[in-house]
């Protein structure tokens, strides 16, 4: 089987997620919590969010007056309409956005996927309005530590916090704040670890043999198991930048 460009791999992978996505996405709720921790009070102002998926983080931003919700994948975007009716749902790449100007653009647990965070940064930068800000959560170096550790592999290529600050700075928005914190969840088992990332899409394109799998769950175990079952850690990131005037 040929193998799908990444865009392409991504979208059919989140759109054959997308009526269960919620239920499985423990991690990217915790996540969409604390970003909105640095909403600002008052909800005005154009504001787009991209890769908004199911609408985990957008229910967040409610009531908001003239934002517009897009994801790359149609299937998301239905069940995002489903879900939050009063919300305008757009298909849209991250690459892509639509013209603006917006002074907010918001973004929860979409750009570690980003396979050139500069084009995409460059081509916000375009649509936001003179001082308009860019608010963004996403998981970095260090998530996923203990997969990588027995499997040697991952569905992301992790980027530090360093270099998110340096894409941001070559586009030149100005980080305004940053912030990073570990998180670590629990899963009855490996098994349910995996599928907990088979279920909110994470795993695009990814085979192996049912007998090398059974062994990495066994040693997955093995390793880091902890009362609870076994423990993966996440390291989150929140990060706002400005367009100077």
């Amino acid at each position: 089987m040929t193998a799908l460009p990444q865009r392409e791999a991504l979208a059919a992978s989140f759109g054959r997620a997308a009526t269960k996505y919620d239920e499985h996405a423990r991690v990217q709720a915790a996540l969409a919590e604390w970003l909105a921790e640095w909403l600002p009070a008052e909800r005005c102002g154009r504001a787009l969010e991209i890769g908004a998926g199911s609408g985990i983080f957008t229910r967040r931003l409610r009531p908001w007056a003239g934002l517009i919700a897009t994801d790359l994948s149609p299937a998301m975007c239905a069940a995002g309409r489903t879900a939050l009716p009063d919300v305008e749902w757009r298909e849209m790449t991250a690459e892509s956005p639509v013209a603006g100007p917006w002074d907010w653009i918001f973004c929860s647990s979409m750009l570690q996927w980003a396979a050139d965070p500069g084009k995409i940064f460059s081509a916000w930068k375009k649509v936001l309005a003179p001082g308009g800000r860019i608010l963004a959560g996403l998981f970095v170096a260090g998530s996923l530590a203990e997969w990588r550790a027995v499997s040697g592999d991952s569905p992301v290529t992790w980027r530090t916090e360093q270099e998110w600050r340096d894409y941001f700075h070559a586009c030149d928005l100005r980080v305004e704040r940053a912030e990073s914190q570990p998180r670590i969840f629990r899963y009855s088992t490996a098994r349910d670890f995996l599928r907990s990332l088979h279920g909110v899409g994470a795993a695009p394109q990814r085979r192996m043999p049912a007998g090398r799998l059974r062994g990495l769950l066994r040693d997955y175990e093995a390793k880091f198991s902890v009362p609870e079952g076994v423990r993966a850690t996440w390291k989150f990131y929140r990060i706002e930048a400005v367009l100077e005037r």
